[in-house]
């Protein structure tokens, strides 16, 4: 058995993992105190929950799936949660002496879809979004895995401010992140957590200013979606990280934009869309898929 740790935008979570099952999972969502001295709340968290899992459990290896640019094992830079240069490894394997490799979030939900779920099958030309507090990406070409910043590419010239610096990327747009931000505006509320806001967007999807923000963001999406698949291609994408629970309002929506908004070069080369099938578990699984 392995432990796959996902270090996300908004919590982070820990599991015991075989091949494709979780069998314990502890998880701890960002309260404003955690997040003042994030990189030790992390730290302590990881340490004292890995402490109490090898009581019960024989571990042979230790994945971390986390958000940001990745080098040797080595976070250089993660702009959703400001953390730099952390070498996760020299923090957890004295601790454990247990092996720890550490790979970027759109690697480890990617390739675990491609194992075990959405992508399954499709070996030539396959893309997997992973779209949360930000929008990561990688692409299968001919069974080889490759890095795509997808969430950075420009998509409005001059926009919104970019946490990298940029302006205008696909990711303050059209993450989730964006949409529940809007959907708090306009609830006039402080928070709202992902399983409220689906079951709100469900009930109130036919109230016209949920509407017209629902519009909005799908079209803002769409504009990114479609330039992947000009560029790429690709026979699948799967979509992941939040996102992948909303497939009972965006997948239609999706498509009727694009054809509606003849948004698409190839129009023959619209791709299958899928949700991806292990959902948030993706980036614990994948992490332990390294």
């Amino acid at each position: 058995m392995n432990i796959g740790i996902d270090i996300g935008g908004s919590h982070i979570a820990i599991a015991v993992v075989e091949k494709s099952n979780i069998i314990l999972q502890k998880e701890k969502v960002y309260n404003q105190d955690f997040k003042m001295n994030l990189f030790k709340n992390l730290e302590n968290f990881m340490k004292d929950t890995i402490t109490d899992i090898l009581q019960d459990y024989k571990i042979e290896k230790i994945g971390i799936s986390i958000a940001g640019t990745i080098r040797d094992n080595v976070l250089l830079y993660s702009p959703n949660l400001g953390l730099k240069n952390i070498d996760f490894r020299e923090i957890l394997e004295p601790c454990f002496n247990i092996p720890v490799t550490v790979n970027k979030d759109s690697f480890c939900a990617g390739r675990a879809e491609k194992e075990y779920g959405c992508l399954k099958g499709y070996d030539n030309n396959s893309i997997f979004l992973i779209i949360g507090t930000g929008i990561g990406g990688i692409r299968y070409l001919d069974g080889n895995i490759y890095r795509a910043g997808y969430g950075h590419m420009v998509i409005e010239k001059n926009g919104k401010q970019c946490k990298c610096g940029k302006k205008g990327c696909f990711e303050t747009y059209a993450s989730i992140k964006v949409l529940r931000d809007k959907i708090k505006e306009y609830l006039n509320v402080t928070d709202i957590d992902g399983k409220q806001l689906h079951e709100y967007l469900l009930l109130n999807k036919q109230d016209k200013e949920i509407s017209k923000i629902l519009d909005n963001y799908i079209y803002n999406f769409c504009i990114g979606l479609t330039n992947i698949i000009d560029i790429d291609l690709p026979e699948v994408i799967g979509f992941g990280g939040s996102f992948s629970y909303y497939d009972d309002i965006f997948i239609d929506k999706i498509k009727e934009t694009i054809a509606n908004n003849n948004l698409l070069l190839h129009k023959t080369k619209m791709p299958i869309l899928k949700m991806g099938e292990l959902k948030n578990d993706a980036g614990i699984i994948g992490a332990t898929c390294y």
